[in-house]
């Protein structure tokens, strides 16, 4: 099997030594059956990916130049012209993979193929794996219930609650099930590329399956979260009108609950105590199921996020 790696750059030489060698280690740990290529996307063209002269020999790294500022998911996409895995992971720069993650991936691959002799050449799934989430004074397993770990796939908890996946750094991805929808329709403000991607494969009924190990890190940075949730809802936003019309793609009511949910939480954020419990009683329908969720799921980023 082979896996493409492809991540973004952006301004991204801070990361790049630890990327190079997340990225090395990874390679090693590998079967001799098992190939990986890690496909860079350099979105700052103005500059250089500052690679070591030993990984630029490595026929296994190769950098794609944008000949603009293209954004994430263009970046994504252009990356993904250039692979030749089977399978690709969207991995950011400033995150990292446990030095065995890939070797996990295409295990367990291998097992799932195993149990479905009919289609023995390929996993049609997404496989999604635990995840690392790093904060500033603290660390924690994303998935941290059972419950939680079997609303993975769940397309209600998706449009009801939120993404339920960090970063599609945590999945290996069939290249294969990539929507053509996703190609041709291009998000131009930054944050829901992946968030679009999961809900155009679930509405399709491509099954999600959980992988029990952290083999993705999400790296801590200081960033101010509320406004990085701000404009990960205009880039939904900005998906939502894409889909609009496309009832074969995805239903209007589907779109229409989406909307509704990711409006009431930003008010919701905005607003002060007794405004949000004025708006928690309007809007019960959306309320009561995201503090189901948070109790499940015991995570402080069940309702707000």
């Amino acid at each position: 099997m082979k896996v493409s790696i492809i991540t973004p750059f952006y301004k991204g030489n801070n990361y790049i030594e630890a990327y190079q060698d997340n990225m090395l280690s990874n390679i090693e740990h590998l079967s001799e059956d098992d190939e990986m290529e890690v496909i860079i996307v350099n979105d700052s063209p103005w500059e250089a990916v500052a690679l070591r002269g030993s990984v630029v020999a490595n026929p296994a790294f190769k950098v794609v130049k944008n000949r603009e500022n293209s954004g994430i998911h263009l970046s994504r996409i252009h990356g993904l012209m250039q692979a030749t895995g089977d399978y690709v992971i969207f991995l950011d720069q400033d995150d990292r993979l446990k030095d065995d993650a890939v070797c996990c991936f295409i295990e367990e691959a291998k097992r799932l193929i195993a149990k479905d002799p009919g289609k023995n050449q390929l996993c049609y799934k997404v496989i999604v794996a635990n995840a690392l989430l790093e904060q500033k004074d603290w660390k924690s397993l994303w998935y941290r219930t059972n419950y939680h770990k079997s609303v993975v796939s769940n397309l209600e908890t998706y449009l009801s609650v939120g993404t339920q996946i960090i970063s599609p750094g945590q999945c290996l991805i069939p290249k294969c099930l990539i929507p053509d929808f996703w190609l041709e329709h291009i998000i131009t403000k930054n944050g829901a590329d992946d968030y679009f991607l999961w809900l155009l494969l679930l509405e399709q009924g491509i099954g999600f399956s959980y992988l029990d190990k952290p083999l993705y890190v999400h790296a801590y940075t200081e960033k101010n979260l509320s406004a990085d949730t701000s404009v990960t809802d205009e880039s939904c936003y900005e998906f939502i009108e894409m889909l609009r019309g496309h009832e074969d793609i995805m239903p209007a009511k589907d779109l229409d609950r989406l909307y509704e949910m990711l409006y009431f939480k930003n008010l919701f954020r905005q607003a002060g105590k007794m405004q949000k419990l004025r708006l928690a009683f309007k809007n019960l329908k959306i309320l009561l199921p995201n503090l189901v969720f948070k109790i499940k799921t015991k995570t402080g980023y069940g309702f707000n996020r």
